[in-house]
């Protein structure tokens, strides 16, 4: 019974303490320069480096697969407004894609990762990956590190995804109606008071 309980802790701890690097760039329709504008790298945990790699500065943290990407636009606003065509842009304006599909933003970040890098997170070796290097199967699906994605503040895409508030008022409720959905089966209904609680954990 006790390797039961160190297993399932082992599994809780893994899904905590996971976390995916994320090369996040400006949509070109929206830069004012006509190259690329420099990307935001996620990769260092617990640590803000700003590195030069090639002329080019990246700004590197770590971002957990258990978080939302809209808690990262404030922070991707503030690093690519130099960079926009409007500045002024309200950063709840902000919405990510890969390979030109909109990512549900109420998703977690490591459940789209599973989605769309095609990796098999049940035959993933080790705790985790780094960049540039498979962490599949060996299969010969490959899921190359750091995911890349693309920022967009223009052309929110209504028929997809719904639109953020800048109070976080529908992201708050997405994600205590996700939390509700998940208690359904064991509770009748969530209780009133931690709700506020548990979002700003």
């Amino acid at each position: 019974m006790a390797s039961n309980t160190d297993g399932v802790n082992l599994i809780q701890k893994r899904i905590w303490e996971g976390s995916l690097p994320l090369e996040i760039r400006l949509s070109p329709s929206e830069c004012r320069s006509f190259d690329q504008s420099d990307s935001y790298l996620v990769r260092a945990p617990l640590t803000f480096n700003l590195l030069k790699a090639n002329g080019v500065a990246n700004l590197q943290i770590h971002y957990p697969r258990i978080s939302y990407f809209p808690f990262l636009l404030q922070r991707l606003k503030a690093f690519f407004t130099p960079f926009l065509i409007q500045p002024d842009v309200p950063t709840h304006d902000g919405w990510l894609s890969f390979e030109g599909v909109p990512l549900k933003w109420h998703y977690p970040v490591g459940l789209l990762y599973d989605l769309f890098s095609g990796a098999d997170p049940m035959n993933s070796k080790g705790g985790g990956s780094t960049a540039g290097q498979d962490s599949g199967s060996g299969d010969g699906v490959s899921a190359i590190l750091p995911w890349r994605l693309e920022l967009h503040f223009t052309e929110w895409p209504y028929d997809q995804l719904v639109k953020l508030d800048k109070d976080e008022r529908v992201m708050h409720d997405a994600f205590i109606n996700s939390v509700k959905e998940v208690r359904l089966p064991r509770c009748t209904s969530a209780p009133a008071g931690p709700r506020g609680l548990l979002f700003g954990s």
